[in-house]
């Protein structure tokens, strides 16, 4: 796994607030019946930091304690979990619970025991989903300080390679709906049941409610200063009344130089506070999707809306070919 991913993973955002935590500190769960423990892991672990973040401890005193904790914090990392608190098998129930109950399979657990004989390494290594087991006498400062970090770097693997499975199912799912817009924008008959298809199926996509319009210009970008050149397709909002006319010099667009630049780069716009879906075809005009208002959009969102930008074109030449035979018909 590359730095750069590792590094992406680490700044990303999160609207969940109970995930930001693990952004700026790793969240460590120390759960154990006796508060000697719990100062002296404190102790051991203060002032360290791994790739650039803190340590965040919480405490625990009970296994019932620690899943009710458990149920509401999905942002630990690592638990320090002692075998024997309420009942000589607690932290076996507590690991067991925090695979099956909870579903939890990407936190790591580091059973702390100090009755050894009471649960053998062996059983449990073989019966429970952890990741270490340690007799608490053996856990010097320094081996905690190693079985700590090497347990977070597997779970920040852990957690990357979750992070790009759920990028993968996202973009299964845009692209499941781009087929399904440009299906459904394929069976508008005339020019302008066709705009309002595309931008009805570009809002689902983006999920926006920002107003919004499909225009053409004709000519290029040579005629923009020509009175006409804009043709308003189809428009929502406040541009409704635009709807179906050409735009006159003095009311152009606020978005007139990000349109220029659109037809001078032939590529889509991500403004600040706009954007511009750039598409043409050979047999017309240069189109325009605009989305007045800011529009949040990742990488993978850009890649698909390109997509869905590139089959409007597609659909657009397919209509006006069928508009072509059909004049001819007329003709004959």
């Amino acid at each position: 796994m590359s730095n750069s991913a590792d590094e992406d993973w680490l700044d990303e955002d999160s609207s969940d607030e109970s995930n930001s935590h693990q952004h700026d500190c790793w969240t460590i769960l120390v759960v154990d019946d006796e508060p000697d423990i719990h100062h002296v892991t404190r102790l051991a672990l203060a002032n360290i930091e791994f790739l650039g973040k803190r340590l965040e401890i919480l405490s625990c005193y009970s296994g019932a304690e620690s899943l009710a904790l458990l149920s509401t914090r999905h942002d630990i990392a690592l638990v320090l979990l002692d075998v024997v608190m309420e009942q000589e098998d607690s932290g076996l129930q507590v690991a067991h619970a925090i695979r099956e109950t909870l579903g939890n399979h990407q936190i790591r657990i580091i059973l702390r025991t100090g009755q050894p004989g009471v649960a053998p390494e062996r059983r449990v290594i073989e019966s429970y989903d952890i990741n270490d087991y340690k007799a608490k006498t053996e856990l010097t400062r320094d081996k905690l300080y190693t079985a700590i970090l090497g347990t977070l770097r597997s779970y920040k693997d852990i957690m990357l390679l979750e992070h790009q499975r759920q990028m993968l199912a996202a973009n299964r799912r845009g692209l499941i709906k781009v087929i399904e817009a440009s299906a459904s924008i394929f069976k508008q008959q005339s020019i302008q049941q066709f705009a309002q298809g595309v931008l009805e199926q570009l809002q689902s996509l983006l999920f926006f409610e920002q107003e919004a319009l499909y225009i053409i210009v004709q000519g290029g970008i040579a005629a923009l200063s020509q009175d006409g050149a804009i043709q308003v397709m189809y428009a929502t909002g406040g541009y409704e009344p635009l709807c179906g006319r050409p735009l006159e010099l003095n009311e152009r667009l606020r978005f007139d130089e990000s349109i220029k630049k659109a037809m001078q780069e032939e590529k889509s716009i991500y403004a600040a506070d706009h954007f511009i879906g750039f598409f043409h075809t050979e047999r017309g005009p240069v189109n325009l999707l605009i989305i007045d208002g800011p529009v949040a959009l990742s990488n993978p969102d850009k890649e698909l809306i390109e997509l869905f930008c590139r089959n409007v074109s597609i659909a657009f030449e397919n209509l006006m070919m069928n508009k072509e035979i059909q004049s001819l018909r007329d003709v004959e």
